[in-house]
């Protein structure tokens, strides 16, 4: 497997993964006092726009799909054959019938894929490393999807190589 299809099925197992998104929007929930149900949410690679995703039938909301946007190589590391820095992104779409309910949601999901990237900093795969930090982009509502629709990105670097 090449190192950007690697990079991004670590990051899918890592969302998809026990101690995952799951987790931590459930325990955000019912900090809140909330958790009313399971905590659904679908995980994909598709790197669409937000005004295409917003027009797939079968796309079901909230939607997190991970995408590699870019890839860097400077000076060559010495212990390994190939090695970058590469930016990965999740990108959060939420759709709800009212806008501040839409809001108050994406806020959560947003806190709970913060919290992941918090709590799985480290060596995510073999030849996949993610040190840290990130950023948090958020759209404003518009309509579309079940009345009303919101983005949020976080993007974030990791560490790549192959020996």
């Amino acid at each position: 497997m090449n190192l950007s299809s690697r990079a991004v099925s670590a990051a899918r197992e890592l969302l998809s993964g026990p101690s995952g998104l799951k987790v931590s929007i459930e325990t955000i929930e019912e900090l809140r006092g909330s958790l009313a149900t399971e905590a659904r949410f679908t995980v994909d690679t598709s790197y669409w726009s937000a005004k295409l995703a917003d027009r797939i039938p079968d796309n079901r909301f909230p939607r997190v799909s991970i995408a590699l946007t870019k890839m860097y190589r400077g000076q060559k590391d010495k212990l390994a054959d190939f090695s970058a820095l590469a930016g990965l992104q999740f990108e959060l779409t939420l759709t709800h019938e009212k806008a501040a309910d839409l809001q108050s949601a994406l806020g959560d999901y947003v806190d709970a894929l913060c919290d992941v990237l918090n709590r799985n900093q480290g060596l995510w795969a073999d030849g996949v490393f993610y040190a840290g930090g990130f950023h948090v982009d958020v759209s404003p509502v518009s309509r579309g999807g079940l009345n009303f629709v919101q983005n949020a990105t976080i993007s974030f670097e990791i560490h790549l190589w192959q020996e």
